[in-house]
């Protein structure tokens, strides 16, 4: 089990699943690897009655997953939050589920999730919040810290072996 989502990114990113055998590769069966391996929750067929990812939300109790996941609104989540799109929206018009990164800042935010990008394994990507039900937050991260909203772009000369404090002007000083 990774024990932050980056671990669980770095387990997972560039790999893909098909935990269901239905139609290879897709959205679901990354949440569903998630569940199984995160969890040690199985699921079956979660996309009833439309066959997409929308339905997790609308039976997010019939399937047990207040168990394991608390509902958080679209503007609420952080870091591992699994992020439901409905149908329709700009970039997931079929529906999409995916595992919430950071905030942009700009309307859209980083997602990991699989059958991104028209690709069927893990990506990383850009996405609208247009269409957002909103997020699922696993209750495994509850006792981990909750994650700054401050990001930093380490540049490519900075040494990471070494310690450096990181001043108000988000520059790197070696202590």
């Amino acid at each position: 089990m990774s024990k932050t989502p980056h671990q669980y990114y770095t387990d997972v990113i560039g790999k893909s699943f098909d935990e269901d055998g239905v139609y290879g590769c897709q959205c679901v069966d990354g949440f569903k690897h998630f569940c199984r391996t995160q969890l040690g929750l199985k699921l079956g067929t979660i996309c009833n009655p439309t066959g997409y990812a929308t339905s997790i939300w609308d039976n997010y109790e019939k399937l047990g997953l207040n168990k394991y996941f608390d509902k958080v609104a679209p503007n609420q989540m952080v870091d591992g939050d699994w992020a439901i799109w409905a149908m329709g929206s700009r970039s997931c018009p079929k529906s999409h589920v995916a595992m919430f990164r950071k905030d942009n800042g700009n309307g859209t935010g980083v997602f990991l999730g699989q059958n991104q990008l028209g690709h069927p394994e893990f990506t990383q990507c850009n996405i609208y919040y247009d269409g957002l039900r909103g997020g699922l937050r696993p209750k495994i991260y509850e006792a981990a810290p909750t994650p700054s909203a401050e990001y930093i772009n380490i540049p490519p000369t900075i040494e990471l072996r070494n310690i450096y404090r990181v001043d108000t002007k988000k520059q790197f000083n070696v202590i």
